[in-house]
């Protein structure tokens, strides 16, 4: 798996860890299983374990204590330390009835199961009471609305009057998948199913799997165990970048011989460390950026200048920079047979997308060149443009045999410009899976962007920005593309001013990026100084703002599929909009339905403010539950307004926010 450029950790103010795995079974039966885990420390974790180890803490993996089983682990020492692994005695126990139970489990309790994550809680970085308020008066955190602040600073929290319980169709495939796969955390959203309870009512040795509301940006959340008044499971670590949204999941037992009644939960908040370590993972600082966007401006004119390509429909020449040379010695390939191709242009354009054996074409590309080409160690790839089929699959093999460390493209498509196909978008995860650096000069506003992933989504970000774009919670603006009055405008500005009063200044907006709304919430977030970014697409009927944070880029035939890509935004807003917006909203609504995203407040604007604009939406919306057509509680989720300040009323109220 790669961690180049997956690995967030570097963002979250946290040092921690590698993920634990297990390596040896030592005993296991129905009720209990013992292992062995091995974790990956960092030389600046490791002066922790050596000078604070009582300030070390193993944080549970939370889709393992979802499924109701606790994970205890021997205290972590320098004893168990052999180079940068230590490796610790851990005991997994099912102890929330109505789950699964080890006797199903047990079998995916082998070597490599992810376990958890050991946590330095830095006792410099723990905050006051006075440091916490202060935090929730800036808008840096969100805590639920129960939260009760003690004068240590440690807080109190009520979780929501909810019970967790899993669907009774769930199979042992499907506990494999939640457990092993990495889309298994979203598997299990779907299968763990919410039920409100007038009260929380956990009799002697008995469990409950509940939730809250929480929002961390910098901040994160370290629940304290024993507490009297119900203690959780060892997932205790809240992190900023998990650790947004209205189902923050629980998992609390009542061991004492009494019934508890709507438990509490004690927590400490720990803030960025006064003194930085200047940690970052050794695979982040692998990073590689030896070539800077003049650099690529450089090599862009070589590539033209240098133009030997005996393929007449298409120049798909590169350069090779070798890791211990500058771009002076980069050496120049070009694609084409040996001599120039004699076929007209239309039989090429005929058979070059034609890559089996029966092709005239030869599809021979200047990836062919670069097995001999490169010497020693892993070098940086220049392309004029993004891969095709043929390219990628001779850069997959070199990556694999660790011979390529990043790419650089120019231009998304030869055919397409700026705009990337549905295929090449699974060449870039790809390029992800392998730990090739991805990076492009974009044409749209002349910036190097690299390729990271966040919630499972690829976007080019501007390398200033990366930070911000892995920290900041996002809003999906949606929108027409007409243009706004002065009073539409005025409505927006206030809508935005709301949102970063609200959530503060760690947040951004992802829109179309056309114009009308998208181009206008584009510039307001720019001015504010948040993040923006836009998931564009190859249409006519729109131009485009390319002066953004991020962005993705879609050709029309990936329309549809462009849509997911709005998913790593927290919360939707759609304004005043046309058909287009329309979809969007019905493609919203049926993920919520489908619980492909969470039951968030969906926020329907009246931008122009004459209160009319969405006022049929919500008779169909109504319609269709009177009719059995849609869950009755999606009505409650739809908030039609003229006011930024119902949006953050909604937000309060419905999140249950403090």
């Amino acid at each position: 798996m790669n961690t180049r450029l997956k690995d967030t950790r570097s963002y979250r103010g946290m040092l921690q860890s590698d993920d634990g795995r297990i390596v040896a079974v030592l005993s296991h039966d129905d009720h209990q299983i013992t292992f062995q885990s091995d974790f990956g420390l960092s030389q600046h974790m490791i002066e922790r374990l050596r000078s604070h180890p009582g300030h070390i803490l193993f944080s549970e993996r939370s889709r393992i204590a979802r499924l109701g089983v606790q994970i205890t682990c021997e205290p972590p020492t320098v004893d168990h330390l052999n180079g940068d692994r230590l490796v610790l005695t851990q005991t997994a126990t099912a102890v929330i009835p109505g789950y699964p139970g080890l006797k199903r489990l047990s079998p995916f309790f082998g070597p490599g199961l992810p376990v958890g994550r050991l946590v330095f809680c830095d006792p410099e970085a723990l905050l006051t009471s006075e440091e916490v308020l202060a935090a929730i008066e800036r808008a840096d955190l969100k805590l639920p609305a129960s939260t009760a602040i003690s004068s240590d600073g440690s807080i109190v929290i009520a979780p929501h009057r909810v019970i967790c319980s899993l669907r009774e169709d769930i199979d042992n495939a499907t506990f494999g998948r939640i457990l092993l796969r990495e889309d298994g955390r979203e598997m299990l959203n779907r299968y763990q199913v919410p039920r409100n309870v007038a009260h929380l009512i956990l009799p002697p040795g008995q469990g409950v799997i509940t939730t809250c509301s929480m929002y961390l940006n910098e901040h994160y959340v370290v629940l304290q165990s024993g507490f009297s008044l119900g203690r959780n499971l060892p997932a205790t670590v809240l992190d900023p970048i998990k650790t947004r949204g209205i189902r923050i999941y629980l998992e609390i037992i009542n061991g004492t011989r009494h019934t508890i009644a709507n438990p509490l939960i004690s927590a400490r908040i720990y803030g960025t460390p006064k003194q930085k370590t200047g940690e970052r993972r050794k695979a982040v600082a692998r990073r590689p950026q030896e070539l800077s966007a003049d650099d690529l401006k450089t090599l862009q004119r070589r590539l033209a200048s240098e133009r030997k390509c005996t393929c007449h429909f298409i120049d798909r020449s590169l350069a090779i920079v070798a890791p211990t040379e500058g771009i002076a010695a980069a050496r120049i390939f070009t694609n084409g047979p040996p001599t120039r191709c004699d076929v007209s242009q239309a039989q090429c354009a005929a058979m070059r997308n034609d890559f089996t054996a029966r092709s005239r074409c030869p599809h021979l590309y200047a990836t062919a060149h670069l097995s001999e080409a490169i010497d020693g160690g892993a070098a940086v790839l220049v392309l004029k443009y993004f891969p095709n089929l043929a390219e990628h699959r001779e850069i997959v093999n070199l990556a694999a045999a660790d011979k390529i460390k990043a790419i650089y493209f120019l231009e998304a498509s030869c055919e397409h410009g700026p705009f990337l196909s549905q295929e090449d978008h699974s060449r870039l995860q790809e390029y992800n899976a392998f730990g090739v650096a991805v990076y492009w000069l974009c044409s749209l506003n002349q910036r190097l962007m690299v390729h990271t992933i966040r919630d499972g989504k690829g976007y080019f970000v501007a390398l200033e920005r990366l930070a911000d774009f892995h920290k900041s919670m996002l809003f999906a603006f949606y929108g027409s593309t007409l243009p706004l009055s002065q009073n539409a405008m005025d409505l927006l500005g206030r809508l935005m001013d709301a949102l970063v009063a609200f959530w503060g200044r760690n947040i951004g907006i992802v829109t179309g990026g056309g114009s009308g709304v998208m181009e206008a919430a584009n510039t307001m977030a720019r001015r504010r100084g948040i993040l923006s970014g836009a998931n564009f697409l190859d249409i006519t009927d729109q131009a485009m703002n390319p002066d953004v944070d991020f962005c993705q880029v879609f050709q029309s035939t990936c329309r549809h599929s462009r849509q997911k890509w709005f998913e790593i935004a927290s919360f939707p807003i759609f304004n005043v909009g046309g058909l287009g917006s329309l979809e969007e909203l019905g493609i919203t609504l049926c993920n919520m339905k489908l619980s492909i995203m969470e039951r968030v407040p969906i926020i329907l604007f009246d931008t122009e403010g004459r209160r009319a604009f969405w006022a049929g939406m919500r008779q169909q919306i109504a319609t269709m539950v009177q009719y059995g057509r849609a869950p009755a509680w999606i009505a409650d989720y739809v908030v039609i307004t003229d006011d930024p300040q119902d949006v953050i009323d909604v937000y309060r109220k419905q999140l249950q926010l403090f």
